[in-house]
């Protein structure tokens, strides 16, 4: 690739990045950070984990985790548990008020990318996702061999 396409695509991918932003902003309620809203979004996806593993997926440090899993747990949105047959073991899991945070987060984030979605013409929606999952998985690949 030559360094003009390279180029555009840096410029096209800032520009994604701040309307991303901007709606991460607008989509994250309940006076939670970008950060909270990320955790919460990871366990509604699979809840009762490690704090490890929320780290992991995460790719955060487990310190950087551990401070949003205590202000999570004041906010009464996730529980923090150490499982009797593992002492070092800390499992996270949503509370109620933290599922109801994330069907709102998840109703307000699929309507706005419903309309996203519905400005792309229908014969290049399929594409479009497929090539936007090969950028996304290609961006990990090279991450995790560094």
């Amino acid at each position: 690739m030559t360094e003009i396409p390279v180029r555009e695509f840096r410029r096209i991918l800032r520009w994604f990045e701040k309307e991303v932003g901007i709606q991460n902003q607008s989509s994250c309620c309940c006076d939670i950070s970008i950060k909270q809203c990320h955790m919460l979004m990871e366990l509604d996806k699979e809840d009762n984990i490690t704090l490890n593993e929320l780290a992991s997926r995460l790719n955060l440090d487990k310190s950087t985790v551990s401070r949003t899993v205590d202000a999570l747990v004041k906010k009464n949105l996730i529980n923090r548990s150490i499982p009797e047959k593992n002492r070092r073991t800390i499992l996270i899991t949503l509370t109620v008020q933290g599922q109801k945070t994330c069907e709102r987060i998840n109703s307000g984030n699929d309507q706005y990318y419903s309309k996203v979605l519905g400005l792309i013409p229908r014969e290049v929606q399929v594409d479009f996702l497929e090539g936007f999952q090969v950028l996304v998985q290609a961006m990990s690949a090279l991450h995790k061999k560094h």
